[in-house]
């Protein structure tokens, strides 16, 4: 793992710190306790009415803004919309020169999932369900588009499986709705035997928050 960090660190190219990346959380801001926050299939008031946010919704995953930075996109169901920012509270300390925390990862073809709670991940594809934890991190000299970490998981009944991580901003669609990520992760898992290579995509969505 350690020579990976070191060719990860050699062809990074810096970037500046900044809290303007995205994807970024929001919580809805300036809207009426009887109303609600619309979500519209264009970014702009033309748009057709897709679904509605919860005027005290918090922890909302803004994927990306619309191209003057007036609206996000946001999933809705199996789809995504467009929110007006007016209406959302970017919280404070996003993007500081590094990935805002992931909650959670996903892929198809083979299914799994990962979810992170600090250090402690839960690991699940459809034919098992095992925990493990977060290893080293390694940054890319301030590059703050890649990021990489290791992990392990333990199985109650195989082997354990070490792996690295390697999160990139990057838009990703999880093949099987219209949904859109902005965080892709490489993942290179297994044994000292065999190891496999999944792809798939990440959320920073809080899981505990309110929609």
């Amino acid at each position: 793992m350690m020579r990976l960090a070191v060719v990860i660190a050699c062809f990074a190219a810096p970037a500046a710190a900044t809290q303007d990346g995205w994807p970024a959380l929001y919580d809805v801001s300036g809207v009426a306790a009887n109303d609600s926050l619309n979500i519209r299939s264009e970014p702009g008031t033309g748009g057709d009415v897709i679904g509605t946010i919860e005027p005290d919704a918090r922890g909302i995953e803004v994927v990306r803004p619309s191209q003057h930075q007036t609206w996000g996109l946001v999933n809705h169901g199996e789809t995504t919309g467009w929110v007006s920012l007016s209406f959302l509270a970017r919280r404070p300390g996003q993007w500081l020169g590094h990935v805002p925390e992931i909650r959670t990862c996903f892929g198809t073809e083979p299914f799994w999932n990962l979810s992170f709670d600090g250090n402690a991940i839960a690991w699940s594809t459809p034919d098992e369900t095992a925990v493990g934890e977060r290893l080293e991190t390694w940054s890319t000299l301030n590059r703050r588009d890649l990021h990489a970490f290791g992990l392990r998981i333990s199985p109650d009944d195989e082997p354990e499986r070490e792996g690295v991580a390697m999160l990139s901003l990057a838009s990703c669609s999880d093949g099987m709705s219209d949904r859109e990520f902005g965080l892709r992760l490489d993942l290179l898992l297994g044994t000292s035997d065999e190891r496999t290579l999944l792809s798939g995509c990440c959320s920073i969505q809080p899981p505990d928050e309110r929609r």
